[in-house]
């Protein structure tokens, strides 16, 4: 999430708008935020207002106004961007009209304990559901390709994420949209039902998968049983034909079960949309068991080229992500997305003369550490 620090007058609470910077006609401006770099006048029935100085005009002391006395912002943000101005003076980028990876973080809560999991569960701060409702409500539909559901693990609230998927369909028909799940709570038949019954033609359900053995799999989620009921919740998913996602995130524990995971996909899941086989993110829970997890991607090279031509021969689309290109074959670089979110994705300072730098997925700036092997490729 992009953010800056400004200074804040008149707020007391937290202010949600859109950005505009050219005005609205009076009795539109209510859930706008105008973004000002000059004295402007008639700034009445706006949420608050930002200002590129270092003090607003006496003739809006008692406007909602953070200071930021910087016009970077100015060329930042955009046209109905969604953004939070807080008491501390901080301006948070809740939404950015531009980009296709905003997400909708329902819940912090999960009900596995994944031992690399990048964002480890926790208590809900107060108001977040109420939060993404207030968001989903100020999008514009026009100008939104694509939204994403995460979490924690979103589909452990139950009514309230079918209720938000509800929501979405109505504000946002045509849009593409992406549920991050670890597909346990679709063990349950009328949860799947209710799920596909609100009839989201753009849909994709993204499941995570980390082996093809029971013991292994509920060994790095630390659920017990947690294999069948994913499991029982993708032959769910089938049934009610929705499109599916598997994502098995590659580390030191699975990573020589790439191979035979590939075939009991094909044996199993024929009917996926996709399949992502995905490198790791060093922080959080990843970070605490690092030496139980981390596997340099260059030592399994090999076993995931393995696994994704398996699936590629079998016509199943696969992909690979988070993985620089330095350290996967060249066959099977076209299989490699740009996957990292913009706002935690950069490239090493030996990165800058790599020849394939704008075709690679670059490295986490999240991550703790990073592999040793990482090097310019020169064609």
């Amino acid at each position: 999430m992009k953010t800056y620090q400004g200074i804040a007058q008149n707020i007391g609470n937290v202010i949600i708008g859109r950005i505009t910077k050219q005005g609205r006609p009076f009795f539109k401006r209510k859930n706008y935020i105008i973004l000002c770099n000059e004295d402007y006048r008639g700034l009445t029935g706006y949420s608050g207002a930002i200002f590129t100085s270092a003090s607003a005009p006496k003739t809006f002391r008692k406007l909602p106004i953070v200071c930021y006395n910087n016009n970077q912002i100015i060329k930042d943000l955009k046209n109905d961007d969604i953004v939070s101005l807080n008491p501390n003076g901080n301006i948070n980028v809740l939404w950015e009209v531009e980009s296709d990876e905003n997400a909708f973080l329902l819940t912090e809560q999960c009900n596995c304990r994944c031992v690399m999991c990048p964002q480890p569960p926790r208590k809900d701060p107060e108001g977040l559901f109420e939060l993404n409702l207030r968001i989903l409500d100020l999008i514009n539909p026009k100008k939104t390709n694509r939204l994403c559901i995460t979490g924690g693990e979103p589909t452990i609230l139950g009514d309230k994420f079918i209720s938000f998927l509800k929501i979405c369909k109505s504000r946002c028909p045509e849009s593409n949209i992406t549920v991050l799940t670890n597909g346990t709570q679709f063990s349950n038949f009328e949860f799947s039902k209710q799920v596909a019954s609100i009839g989201l033609k753009n849909l994709l359900i993204c499941v995570a998968l980390y082996a093809d053995t029971d013991t292994l799999h509920d060994d790095i989620t630390r659920l017990k049983g947690s294999f069948y009921d994913t499991v029982k919740g993708l032959h769910n998913l089938a049934k009610f034909h929705q499109n599916i996602e598997i994502r098995f995130v590659i580390n030191k524990l699975n990573y020589e079960r790439l191979h035979s995971f590939a075939i009991f996909v094909y044996r199993n899941f024929p009917f996926v949309f996709h399949v992502a086989f995905m490198g790791l993110e060093i922080t959080g829970y990843a970070e605490k068991n690092f030496n139980e997890i981390w596997i340099d991607p260059i030592d399994y090279k090999d076993n995931l080229r393995s696994a994704v031509l398996e699936l590629s021969r079998r016509d199943i689309h696969t992909s690979i992500y988070n993985i620089p290109l330095c350290l996967i074959p060249k066959d099977i670089w076209s299989f490699s997305r740009k996957s990292i979110s913009p706002w935690k994705n950069n490239y090493l300072p030996i990165c800058q003369d790599c020849d394939v730098r704008e075709m690679c997925c670059g490295i986490f700036t999240t991550s703790a550490f990073q592999s040793a092997n990482i090097r310019p490729i020169k064609s």
